[in-house]
């Protein structure tokens, strides 16, 4: 039985005729809810007692694939596989394939425990489905999304319904296993099954059940492509959406590589973290609120190296139970905030400590989410030791260098004789490449030979080695009267 439309058609299979057609059917494409892991598969088991009562499952929707648009090696592998793909009903569709293939029980029941009586019933049961006509990314979302609006589709879902534009693909690739393209995901979300077939991951506590991971790094990559020059804020799901509307949206290399970093710092954390006496990876609070710290010490110390990564978990580990516990420092300590009619600053009534907890759940907030992070970098204390920072300016201004040698009297700070602007470098007192800074009591006018002598020697070292290491290239000059 079947209806036409110019769009689409409505039509009736048994379970039997979808699942011989189920291989060319693309059940999870990028733009779909991921399968939602139930205890004891509930979810599951629910939609196959339906179909054993003789109950209807919903409209399924599908689309007819266009590999007109496809280059030749996607064309080549679509046609090789699939014909449609699933708009909606992706869950319904896996369970009834899993049933069918003996991957969990009903009524304590595989599909082959079935009596012959039972499979018939199962197999000959109608499904109905609604075959949309090949249609854009656009249409895809938007049908996905009008589908769902009266089901539990949350925030994210909606967002990666906008299928395949870059920040869409960029997100769910970093953090998932797309089967389509066998992407390489980051290491951080890297997960093994048990043999249940449920999926655990080895630095998280938690999974990315209705893709709570895509929401976290989708908040993560807004501030580094929106906020580049401050990264520590919040960004709200309105934010979000924007970012995902922009169909020719790109994210640079750079970005992507800063991106990178951060994802290494959070499971070099989470590394940490397991090797402790909790054996465990990081928490969904944990990867909140180390990120947040993250982009607090990208925006401070700009380039810096971590040079004791397991004390400054075990640092962030004590501070942060600290706080949580009401047993630090500041945690008894009346929270306050700027009274915005008076513009005078008051206690609110809540303790630092229950303010931190709700300000790291609280991401959509600028204010909010930097307090909380000034609570934690309070409890720390002193972090500079445990970090190798190096200033990423690496060139003094000509005004600097100018105003340098006026200062220094024309003469060269390491041999003391008359030095000019055209023979002069502008070197680091302390190295570049030992954490010296390139500020203006850090610059000292050399004659050229000398710096490029000195290499990533201290001025001071280098000076040392004057009366027996003669600089290579520098002609006798006349010493200053």
């Amino acid at each position: 039985m079947s209806s036409n439309t110019s769009m689409y058609y409505f039509y009736e299979k048994t379970v039997q005729e979808f699942i011989d057609e189920y291989q060319f059917i693309d059940c999870q494409p990028v733009g779909q809810r991921l399968p939602v892991y139930t205890k004891g598969n509930s979810k599951e088991v629910g939609i196959i007692l339906s179909i054993l009562a003789g109950e209807s499952i919903g409209m399924i929707t599908l689309m007819k694939i266009d590999s007109s648009t496809m280059n030749r090696k996607q064309r080549r592998e679509f046609e090789r596989t699939y014909k449609k793909e699933s708009i909606d009903g992706g869950h319904r569709k896996r369970a009834i394939w899993a049933f069918y293939t003996n991957k969990f029980k009903v009524g304590g029941k595989f599909y082959t425990d079935l009596s012959d009586e039972e499979r018939d019933n199962f197999l000959n049961m109608k499904l109905s489905f609604t075959l949309y006509n090949p249609l854009n990314t656009g249409q895809k979302g938007r049908i996905f999304r009008n589908l769902n609006k009266t089901t539990d589709v949350n925030f994210i879902e909606m967002l990666n319904s906008y299928g395949i534009i870059p920040v869409a693909n960029y997100v769910r690739e970093k953090v998932r296993l797309i089967d389509q393209i066998n992407n390489p995901y980051h290491l951080l979300f890297s997960y093994h099954t048990t043999p249940k077939d449920e999926i655990v991951y080895d630095y998280l506590t938690f999974d990315n059940d209705r893709l709570k991971l895509d929401h976290l790094l989708a908040r993560i990559v807004h501030r580094y492509v929106s906020f580049p020059k401050g990264l520590l804020g919040g960004t709200s799901d309105e934010q979000l959406e924007t970012m995902y509307q922009q169909e020719n949206f790109v994210i640079s290399p750079s970005i992507s590589t800063k991106i990178d970093a951060h994802l290494d710092f959070l499971r070099t954390m989470a590394d940490h973290s397991r090797q402790s006496i909790s054996r465990r990876g990081l928490t969904q609070h944990d990867f909140k609120v180390l990120s947040a710290l993250y982009l607090y010490l990208v925006d401070t110390y700009k380039v810096f190296n971590i040079n004791d990564a397991e004390a400054l978990f075990k640092t962030f580990s004590t501070a942060n139970e600290a706080l949580r516990n009401k047993e630090g420092k500041f945690s008894k300590i009346f929270h306050s905030k700027i009274n915005r009619k008076t513009g005078l600053m008051e206690k609110s009534g809540y303790t630092v400590n229950l303010m931190y907890t709700r300000y790291i759940n609280a991401p959509q907030t600028d204010d909010k989410t930097t307090e909380a992070v000034s609570y934690l970098i309070k409890e720390m204390g002193d972090i500079e030791h445990l970090l190798d920072i190096k200033d990423p300016i690496k060139a003094f201004s000509m005004s600097q260098k100018r105003a340098k040698l006026a200062e220094q009297g024309f003469i060269c700070a390491i041999d003391g004789m008359m030095l000019s602007m055209k023979d002069a470098h502008a070197g680091h007192i302390v190295a570049h490449t030992k954490g010296g800074k390139t500020v203006y009591n850090n610059l000292a006018m050399v004659r050229a030979c000398h710096n490029i002598d000195m290499g990533t020697m201290n001025l001071n070292e280098y000076k040392e080695t004057l009366p027996s290491v003669h600089p290579v290239g520098c002609r006798p000059i006349k010493k200053a009267a």
